[in-house]
């Protein structure tokens, strides 16, 4: 009776974090697609191009997450309870004054990063509160996470959306535009800390014993190859925009800009499936067993939901840009199919990312790297143009999948059936 009350349990947790997740997707959508109706293209570009070099530091910064998760689990399945609070106080310390650190940094060198990025100074200086903000959420979020408390942890997501949305229509409806856009971005970051705090009640505040420094190394080793992988891969879905914001006029950028925001729905539609392939990649390898058979389903979803989608995205192109953002971008339907494209390959290469992280993850990490270099390379030969974004993008994403596919045929599956013989 037990076991079925606690597998109830995981069930009821499990399908409220995906309804929260769910929710917050929705309203993060509905954020960029207004802002793309009540913004003119140049302002939408500079919120875009602002939102997705923030996405690379906030990935990089959420590798604290599976950490701080993965001990606060073992120290509860050790019955150590009391060393949950420690886990957290040292990991919130040390994310405290990272974050500080970080935002200072970026705010002494607000004047070069605007004109690196093409970008207003101002919304330099308001991103390094979002930094700060940013560098907590994973700790609090890991703690929740490790203590299965899935429904706070989806709700934390939701809280993040939902602020952000609030704010930017009050700010927004009083005239203060794009001014009103950029301050909504860190506020809903605020929101969500706040919310995870409070989740966690007062317990997380006491003084208890930490983990072992054996074990804290092994995390932080574990998290420099996340942190890596994390940064070169939202790194090489953000240069593209970059460089189309820095050498192209604002409407075309605020043109491209919409096919960004589109492509993003193109890599939701397989992600739970990359989130359940992690822990049996882990659990399979655990057991000595080859992971072809779940690689090859993983890579199925994936191919069946992006395809799906992108060929809607070929035969609707125009009256899916103009409905959802109207006519100024009409620019970007032509190139809309061809995206959605690009991005199956780069959606392909997130499952190889996975599959390295869950295994030995530095020959990966180090084709991620080598995968950025080109996609600058490419930008940097490449006449300036939309279609030579997407090019680029498309290209270095394809050629990821299929380094990671060679990676595992030729070295890592042939070195496991040597172990596992």
């Amino acid at each position: 009776m037990r076991l079925s009350q606690l597998q109830s349990n995981v069930n009821f947790q499990t399908a409220s974090l995906f309804i929260f997740d769910s929710l917050a997707n929705v309203i993060d959508f509905a954020f960029h697609f207004w802002m793309g109706r009540v913004l003119i293209p140049a302002d939408f570009a500079v919120l875009q191009t602002l939102n997705s070099v923030a996405l690379v530091y906030v990935t990089a910064s959420g590798v604290f997450q599976p950490v701080v998760s993965r001990f606060v689990a073992e120290a509860r399945g050790k019955g150590d309870e009391g060393k949950v609070a420690a886990i957290f106080q040292s990991f919130l310390r040390a994310a405290f004054w990272l974050g500080l650190a970080l935002a200072i940094l970026v705010l002494l060198l607000s004047n070069v990063i605007a004109q690196l990025l093409n970008l207003p100074i101002w919304t330099i200086q308001v991103s390094a509160t979002l930094i700060f903000l940013s560098t907590l959420r994973p700790i609090a979020a890991g703690v929740l996470q490790g203590q299965e408390n899935f429904i706070s942890f989806g709700f934390t997501r939701f809280a993040l959306a939902l602020g952000r949305i609030v704010l930017a229509l009050i700010l927004v409806q009083a005239g203060f535009g794009l001014t009103g856009a950029i301050i909504a971005l860190p506020f809903g970051w605020l929101v969500s800390v706040l919310s995870g705090f409070i989740f966690l009640g007062k317990s997380v505040w006491k003084k208890g014993e930490g983990p072992s420094s054996n074990f804290l190394q092994e995390g932080w080793k574990l998290s420099l190859y996340a942190l890596l992988a994390y940064f070169a891969f939202m790194s090489l879905t953000s240069l593209d925009l970059i460089w189309v914001n820095r050498y192209l006029t604002g409407e075309l950028a605020g043109a491209y800009a919409s096919l960004i925001l589109l492509r993003r729905i193109v890599a939701l539609l397989p992600g739970v499936a990359v989130v359940v392939m992690f822990p049996h990649i882990a659990k399979i390898l655990a057991e000595k067993n080859l992971p072809d058979g779940l690689l090859i389903r993983t890579s199925a979803i994936i191919l069946a939901a992006d395809g799906a989608l992108t060929l809607l995205y070929f035969i609707f192109s125009k009256q899916l840009v103009q409905l959802i953002f109207g006519e100024a971008y009409r620019a970007a339907s032509p190139l809309l199919g061809w995206m959605g494209f690009a991005m199956i390959g780069v959606s392909l290469s997130s499952l190889w990312m996975n599959f390295y992280l869950a295994h030995k993850p530095r020959d990966f990490v180090i084709l991620l790297g080598c995968a950025v270099a080109l996609e600058w390379l490419l930008l940097y030969l490449f006449p300036a143009s939309m279609p030579n974004a997407v090019l680029a993008f498309g290209v270095t994403g394809w050629l990821l999948t299929l380094s990671g596919l060679f990676l595992y045929l030729f070295k890592t599956r042939p070195a496991l059936t040597k172990t596992y013989a």
